[in-house]
């Protein structure tokens, strides 16, 4: 079996180093995935093997007991000799505990074999290293020494390489552009909540005479959901800013333009109970809005996402295509 040691990266390119590099690297990928799959089936009979171990203990610990019964001065020996076939159940009983030890013996030999087998294909595994690693590193000099040669084929890679550096960054981009909106969204139904809760109460002091308590109550889900709305309000800044990295700046093209200014929603030198109702409707409105404009947000992360991950599959497939071919 080859070694990465054998390739040494710092070496002057030489091309029959750079190709068989390549071939072993390439062996050693089909090798690990091959191995992978071994390893899957010996898991799965050592699994198997212990649970046969398992169930043939039981048998032996029930056999044991059976004859423990017969031996001693108990129920079923006394029952037993008086019936006059004490000595003929004790043999049959004792049959059936040695037929189950060795069961239990062929179990174990099975777990023991299995684990061997299994400890064979990890060091296996083990043996063949970061075999991905290793072909990264094959076709990166192929790459290089391909590019430094010139020509059609090194133009490719050029661009290739160009288009692939892009794509893997969009992707960072919608990463952190679909955190921010999770967070966002987390941070509008967090004050949606508190906002149905405030109109509850807000219903029932307005129409049914709720009273000092119940005014008390409303007010502080009030002033509970001000200060949620305005980290709601902070975190949709701040989408705003993931999503301008990845030139959706405004964020109209994307269902919210407008919202992610401050909410402006105050709740003090209110006169009426009426009008209290009206500004948690209000905001509710609002908050909702904001919400479904981030639900809109993500899905079209994540049809971005798709065509990031399409993108970055194609150019490496046509990569490799290039320098394996």
């Amino acid at each position: 079996m080859s070694h990465a040691a054998s390739f040494d990266p710092t070496a002057p390119p030489d091309p029959s180093a750079i190709e068989s590099e390549l071939a072993a690297a390439q062996q050693a990928v089909h090798e690990h995935t091959y191995q992978l799959a071994r390893r899957r089936t010996a898991a799965e009979a050592l699994e198997a093997a212990r649970v046969t171990l398992s169930a043939a203990r039981k048998k032996v610990a029930d056999e044991s007991a059976d004859v423990e019964r017969l031996e001693s001065l108990s129920p079923t020996r006394i029952w037993a000799g008086l019936r006059g076939d004490r000595a003929q159940r004790l043999d049959v009983e004792r049959a059936e505990q040695q037929a189950a030890e060795y069961a239990a013996a062929s179990a174990l030999a099975k777990v023991m074999t299995a684990e061997r087998e299994l400890a064979v294909i990890d060091a296996a595994i083990g043996a063949l290293g970061d075999v991905e690693a290793r072909r990264t590193r094959a076709l990166a000099a192929k790459e290089a020494w391909v590019r430094g040669g010139g020509g059609a084929a090194a133009a490719e890679l050029a661009d290739i390489a160009q288009r692939l550096g892009a794509a893997r960054s969009e992707l960072t981009e919608i990463d952190e552009a679909a955190v921010a909106a999770d967070q966002a969204l987390a941070a509008l139904r967090a004050a949606a909540e508190h906002l149905r809760s405030a109109d509850s109460w807000a219903t029932y002091d307005t129409f049914m005479g709720g009273g000092m308590f119940a005014d008390m109550v409303k007010h502080d889900k009030m002033d509970r959901a001000a200060a949620l709305i305005r980290a709601a309000d902070a975190e949709l800044a701040h989408l705003a800013v993931e999503l301008g990295d990845l030139g959706e700046r405004g964020v109209g093209g994307l269902g919210i333009d407008g919202m992610t200014r401050t909410f402006d929603i105050w709740f003090d030198n209110i006169f009426s109970d009426w009008s209290v109702k009206n500004r948690i409707a209000e905001a509710r409105e609002r908050v909702d809005t904001a919400g479904r404009a981030v639900d809109h947000v993500r899905s079209r992360l994540a049809a971005r996402r798709r065509d990031a991950e399409g993108t970055v599959a194609a150019m490496a497939a046509r990569r490799e295509q290039l320098l394996l071919g």
